[in-house]
């Protein structure tokens, strides 16, 4: 399995470099009133790609810090019902786990 994840990324980072390859037309690029550079359409379009992903970042940020501090306190919730009823805590067995991992 780990051969074909390898197999599809290399066949992907070979897509982007024929990407790179086929746009390396001259685009201009105007950031400011007057400012105007003039840049190989590849590196627009990658720009544009990183700050998409920088963007996404600080979007799902904030939803990441609110799951981790739910999870802490359900942690500990769940801490403090297991030394008021006196039961041991252990993880249950999984789901399609094999009945011999089951039975302790």
């Amino acid at each position: 399995m780990k051969l074909i994840y390898t197999v599809i990324k290399i066949i992907i980072l070979l897509l982007f470099l024929l990407l790179a390859v086929i746009n390396t037309d001259a685009v201009t690029f105007s950031y400011l009133p007057g400012q105007k550079f003039d840049l190989p359409l590849i590196v627009v379009l990658f720009g544009a790609f990183v700050v998409g992903i920088i963007f996404g970042m600080f979007a799902l940020f904030g939803r990441l810090l609110s799951l981790r501090g739910e999870n802490g306190r359900l942690r500990a919730e769940v801490k403090k019902n297991a030394r008021l009823t006196g039961k041991e805590l252990t993880a249950p067995p999984a789901q399609n786990a094999p009945e011999s991992a089951k039975q302790p």
